[in-house]
């Protein structure tokens, strides 16, 4: 009897503990991959409870990351937004003076090759035979690369380079935010304008007023808005070309022709103070010559009443 007992009771033992293994092992497999989509959430997104729910850390972390959506609602929406900045980059070329203009001239045709916008051209001839020149053009940032390579080629020297960058996210969303309200606004009156309901020719002026005033400011803040799109989407270029002396032999023999020019000028401002001295006393002469003579005159009859 006893040895018939004994193979039933291990069988039903053996069973009991498959059966609590698998009751452990299958409800926190079954959790952890019903609950994946959370694994991107700070904390260990594979620690359960017994209950296949989540463990007391698993749950601070969850409540503590929906606690601070809660405190600010508008984080997620700040950081999707893009920043908007307006990107300036400026070139100082140095190069002989007497090829300032044809470089500035074929710089500007390769702008235009690139489909780029000239907002500013100079050039300035300056004393000694000096030119310099500034130009400054609006790019697509693809196209810089291409056009900063043509601006740094021979017989062009870069002695300064800079950027400069500023953010124009601000801007950019105040007056979409404007332009937004000034359209649901011209909405309005212009369903006001619309309705059947009968309306004093008062009232109809001063809402045409109105409608016409909201459409001159929707026009001018989309003249703004289009504005801040083209400085934060394109490049702008600012480039300076100085201009200097020709060079003979490696040597720049400027000084010595200042000086020979300021010798000249020397002797012709000389030249001229003289002439303006003599102008002026010329007139004085026939006064002077009388004044001489008669000093003459009586010291000549002093002397003779003596002897």
């Amino acid at each position: 009897m006893i040895r018939a007992i004994l193979p039933a009771a291990l069988v039903v033992l053996t069973l009991a503990a498959c059966g609590r293994e698998s009751y452990l092992t299958h409800p926190a497999a079954d959790t952890s991959e019903h609950y994946s989509e959370f694994a991107g959430l700070p904390g260990d997104a594979t620690r359960f409870g017994p209950s296949g729910l989540f463990a007391p850390a698993r749950r601070e972390s969850l409540d503590h990351v929906v606690l601070a959506q809660l405190a600010n609602p508008r984080q997620s929406q700040q950081s999707a937004r893009v920043s908007q900045i307006a990107i300036t980059r400026g070139f100082t070329l140095r190069l002989p003076s007497n090829e300032v203009t044809a470089v500035q001239q074929r710089h500007l045709a390769e702008c235009a090759k690139l489909g780029c916008t000239v907002l500013e051209t100079r050039l300035d001839r300056l004393n000694e035979g000096r030119i310099s020149a500034r130009a400054s053009v609006r790019i697509e940032p693809s196209r810089y690369p291409a056009f900063a390579a043509v601006i740094t080629a021979p017989p062009a020297e870069v002695t300064t380079q800079s950027e400069r960058a500023e953010d124009m996210t601000v801007a950019v969303l105040d007056v979409d935010k404007r332009l937004e309200v000034k359209i649901a606004l011209r909405d309005r009156l212009a369903a006001m304008l619309k309705d059947p309901v009968a309306k004093g020719a008062a009232e109809l002026a001063a809402i045409e007023k109105e409608l016409a005033q909201a459409q001159g400011d929707i026009e001018v803040t989309i003249a703004q808005r289009d504005y801040l799109r083209t400085i934060t989407e394109t490049v702008r270029v600012d480039i300076t070309y100085d201009g200097r002396p020709g060079v003979v032999a490696g040597y720049d023999f400027s000084p010595i022709k200042r000086a020979a020019n300021g010798i000249i000028q020397t002797l012709i401002t000389s030249v001229a103070s003289l002439i303006v001295a003599l102008a002026a006393v010329v007139p004085w002469l026939p006064v002077i010559g009388f004044v001489v003579w008669g000093a003459l005159w009586g010291l000549r009859r002093r002397r003779a009443q003596r002897v």
